[in-house]
């Protein structure tokens, strides 16, 4: 029941976006398709109740809709991988009426619309729910300087593995108000080549979400604040096969000692006889 109660009160604070989408609103409507790639995946801490933590960067783009360009769509956020036992029931976020059934994992973090060059035009909210079958339910909601609504889209996309990459595609629907400075902005850096990822997120900060997958109390182990690339943060990225080079190490010592003592007691032996 905990879990039950700490996952609705979290998806609550976090879907102010799916609220903001059924409420009334002027925005003419958009609905593009999306394609894109994961272009960073990565361990970045463990929940105290044994959740990994995982930073995930998607490069996407959002198709030609409704008189509006093509736009970048990158997204910065982190994903808690909930074990069996640790799933919480949650409503799905594209139908509140119902439950996230095979939900797999949750993710929080910024959306970023970007012109070609990489330059931000608007940044965003963005939280997903992935489910087993490689499906993520979406909701985006975008905001002016001024905080105003300009955009609100909710979705899903799926992933298709590769030899070599996870491809992204899917489909969004909702409005988006494109300003005429945006849209100068857009046909002024059409074609032109992409910035660096890492440059692009470092507009914005994300942290994970709070208590989705936790039943208990925040701790040092769960990671604050981790920048993509290495940059500075509260906690050290962990890399899995520094854990298993440390536990081999431990083990190759305590042989080592074990077989120093069966040695000794061994010259021991021989010089009492």
């Amino acid at each position: 029941m905990r879990r039950l109660i700490v996952g609705l009160v979290t998806l609550a604070l976090l879907a102010g976006p799916a609220r903001a989408l059924a409420a009334p609103r002027s925005l003419p409507p958009y609905d593009p398709s999306m394609t894109g790639t994961i272009v960073d995946y990565r361990l970045a801490g463990v929940e105290p109740d044994g959740d990994p933590i995982d930073q995930v960067v998607l490069k996407t783009r959002l198709g030609h809709s409704r008189g509006v360009p093509p736009l970048n769509l990158i997204i910065s956020s982190y994903l808690e991988n909930f074990k069996p036992d640790t799933t919480p029931i949650l409503p799905d976020l594209l139908n509140g009426s119902t439950t996230a059934q095979n939900l797999g994992g949750f993710l929080q973090g910024k959306a970023l619309l970007t012109d070609d060059a990489g330059d931000v035009l608007f940044i965003g909210s963005f939280v997903a729910e992935a489910f087993l079958d490689n499906t993520n339910h979406t909701v985006m909601s975008f905001f002016s300087s001024s905080g105003t609504s300009i955009g609100t889209l909710k979705g899903i996309f799926s992933l298709r593995k590769t030899s070599n990459n996870v491809l992204l595609s899917g489909s969004f629907h909702g409005g988006l108000l494109l300003s005429s400075d945006a849209r100068r902005q857009l046909a002024a850096h059409r074609g032109h080549a992409m910035k660096p990822i890492k440059d692009i997120i470092s507009a914005v900060t994300v942290h994970p979400a709070p208590m989705l997958g936790r039943s208990t109390k925040p701790s040092a182990s769960a990671p604050l604040r981790t920048g993509y690339g290495g940059s500075a943060g509260t906690t050290r990225h962990i890399n899995p096969w520094s854990i298993v080079a440390a536990a081999g190490a431990v083990v190759s010592l305590a042989l080592a000692a074990m077989l120093f003592l069966m040695e000794r007691r061994k010259q021991r032996s021989a010089s009492l006889q």
